[in-house]
């Protein structure tokens, strides 16, 4: 049983003993908290809850003791994480669910179920074709939620859902779908009560405001993003964040936070790392985050050290990612004088967002065309498939 999961059941349990009354909410940075001892002594109504889903007698058996007057309390954490970890979360949230029967659980799962293979589907299929049906399916979770699930965890499912349809969004061009995606997505998440999912979406926000010429607006949401996370968020979370961070300062010319931001995300990224904490579908590692700092290298003019940071990742990750990589390399490589390479790399990135439907890509290949000299000998093959953009023809 997760923390998530166990904060979910004792808000469920909290909200029935008080009759649906509106009580704060925990969430698993509580639940951490307890754990650590960090909270000794938490309110009778969470301790109540605690003994009723763990199914134990007394506060004593949930390893907590009264501190007396003076005196620290404690808590045996072994005990604490022996119990919960070994409590089915599933017969759990069926006993305590806000709508009061053991389907709903089953009907969580459905909802959420599609989102995490769409968001692996985007990797490889067009934007214009997984667009409509996870709009679609946006659409049935609001209502499923509104009507049925108005937990925690159901808002929780919108933000996600939300959040892949302002970056969908976003990857056909429509920027104000997207802003407007990712403000519900940001929304749903604070509902939630999830810290980790309402840094994740906010980040999203902030870095799509910087890429798409904002980057002050963009600074200030991640740095609203940051103040989010509690200390014990996962090194995922501070890698990529920092990354983001990085990529925004160079935009805005701050070398030394730029460079402040990457030995921060290449700290975090040489952790051991596991399998990748939700919302993260994949793992933040070396190489995505060697993207990142290829990237801000460049914003800051660094154009030698970018194009070899970029020689030196690996090509992995989806068509789409790596032909938005593509096309920061070529404009290290035109910086440099590598012209021909780097017509050939944006060429090769166009036909990907040709064939995925990226306006994303699309926009990025031509931004790259304009930077260059009108008689550029080297872009020939370019210009071609730029210009059968407008004609029908397939470069």
């Amino acid at each position: 049983m997760t923390r998530q999961e166990l904060a979910e059941a004792i808000n469920a349990y909290v909200y029935r003993a008080s009759g649906g009354k509106q009580v704060t909410a925990v969430d698993f940075n509580h639940v951490g908290k307890w754990e650590r001892g960090t909270i000794r002594w938490p309110a009778a109504r969470y301790r109540a809850a605690l003994r009723a889903i763990l199914d134990v007698a007394t506060d004593r058996d949930l390893g907590f003791a009264r501190p007396a007057r003076g005196k620290p309390g404690d808590v045996d954490r072994k005990k604490f994480l022996k119990t919960a970890l070994g409590t089915s979360a599933g017969a759990v949230l069926a006993r305590f669910a806000l709508v009061g029967s053991g389907d709903s659980g089953d009907l969580l799962r459905a909802v959420s179920g599609p989102t995490a293979d769409y968001r692996r589907m985007e990797q490889e299929v067009s934007s214009d074709r997984l667009a409509p049906a996870v709009d679609a399916h946006l659409s049935l979770a609001t209502a499923v939620v509104g009507n049925q699930l108005r937990t925690s965890s159901g808002h929780a499912v919108l933000a996600e859902i939300a959040g892949l349809s302002a970056w969908l969004a976003a990857d056909r061009g429509d920027g104000a779908t997207a802003r407007r995606r990712y403000a519900d997505a940001i929304r749903h998440a604070g509902r939630a009560h999830h810290p980790l999912l309402t840094s994740y979406m906010t980040a999203s926000l902030g870095h799509f405001a910087v890429e798409s010429g904002d980057p002050r607006q963009g600074m200030t949401l991640l740095d609203r993003a940051a103040a989010q996370l509690d200390p014990s968020a996962p090194s995922t979370a501070r890698a990529w964040l920092a990354s983001l961070h990085a990529v925004a300062y160079a935009t805005l010319g701050n070398r030394q936070a730029t460079y402040a931001a990457l030995r921060t995300a290449e700290n975090a990224t040489s952790r051991p790392h596991g399998e990748p904490v939700w919302p993260w579908v994949f793992s933040f590692d070396r190489d995505k985050a060697a993207r990142y700092q290829a990237e801000a290298l460049a914003g800051l003019g660094d154009f030698r050290a970018a194009a070899a940071a970029f020689e030196a990742v690996s090509p992995s990750g989806g068509p789409k990612p790596r032909a938005l990589a593509q096309v920061k390399r070529a404009r290290a490589l035109a910086a440099i004088g590598d012209v021909e390479r780097s017509c050939a790399l944006a060429l090769e990135a166009l036909r990907v967002g040709l064939d995925y439907s990226s306006e994303r890509v699309t926009s990025r290949v031509r931004a790259f065309r304009a930077s260059l000299p009108v008689r550029t000998r080297a872009a020939g093959a370019l210009d071609d498939a730029l210009a059968a953009l407008y004609d029908d023809r397939t470069p």
